[in-house]
C-alpha cells in the first residue's frame, strides 16, 4: 500500500514567520482580554455619607430603618451608624448631627 503523506511546509523567511506568530499572539490576547472583561475600566466611586440632625423622639432604629437599603438588615444598619459616629444607641439626643454611611 502506498502511504499518503501530507504537505510539508518550509519556513522561507524567519522574520515573516516570527512577525506572523507575534501578530496572532497579540490578537489572541486582545480578543481574550476583551471577552473576559480585562479591558474594561472601573469607575471608582467615593461614598457620599449623609449628615442628618436627630429630631426629638427619633430612635436609632427608626433612623436606620429610614435610610437603609431594602436588602439590609436593620440591626446591621444600626451597627454601621453607631460605628460611623462612634456612639451607642443611648448616646442619641435631639439636635445631634450624625453621619449616615452610604453603604447601608
Amino acid at each position: 500500500m502506498k502511504e499518503t503523506r501530507g504537505k510539508k511546509y518550509r519556513i522561507k523567511s524567519k522574520f515573516r514567520f516570527i512577525t506572523f506568530v507575534v501578530v496572532i499572539a497579540c490578537m489572541a490576547v486582545g480578543i481574550f482580554g476583551f471577552a473576559s472583561g480585562l479591558n474594561t475600566s472601573v469607575a471608582i466611586t467615593v461614598p457620599q455619607n449623609q449628615q442628618i440632625e436627630v429630631a426629638a423622639g427619633d430612635t436609632l432604629w427608626d433612623i436606620a430603618n429610614d435610610y437603609k437599603s431594602n436588602d439590609t438588615d436593620t440591626r446591621y444598619a444600626v451597627y454601621q451608624i453607631c460605628k460611623a459616629n462612634d456612639i451607642s444607641a443611648e448616646d442619641l439626643q435631639a439636635g445631634m448631627v450624625i453621619t449616615i454611611p452610604d453603604s447601608i
